[in-house]
């Protein structure tokens, strides 16, 4: 089966991530984070710029990084028994 993620807002707007259930990667990543996709399943995951500065510079000890959290939310679920199609919309945090 193939699993396709699609994300609609926040920092992943527009991105599509596409993989086998068990392989590495995103897609296998966002399958276990979301039991296997179930409707109003949460997670979180981090944007590019995150991942790109981490990979740059290495997590600091001394001073932490100090990214913000993105939450998704599986929004819809198509399962056709050869794909699975994954959408997720991002949570806007609480207004202070």
């Amino acid at each position: 089966m193939r699993v396709i993620f699609k994300f609609l807002g926040g920092p992943l707007d527009g991105k599509t991530v596409a993989g086998e259930p068990g392989e590495p990667g995103e897609a296998q990543r966002y399958y276990a984070l979301t039991c296997h996709g179930r409707l109003g399943q949460r997670f979180r995951t981090a944007s590019e710029y995150a991942v790109n500065v981490l990979l740059q510079e290495r997590l600091q000890g001394e001073n932490p990084h100090r990214f913000q959290q993105h939450v998704y939310e599986v929004t819809d679920r198509i399962d056709n028994g050869d794909v699975l199609v994954v959408r997720t919309e991002y949570v806007h945090p609480p207004a202070v």
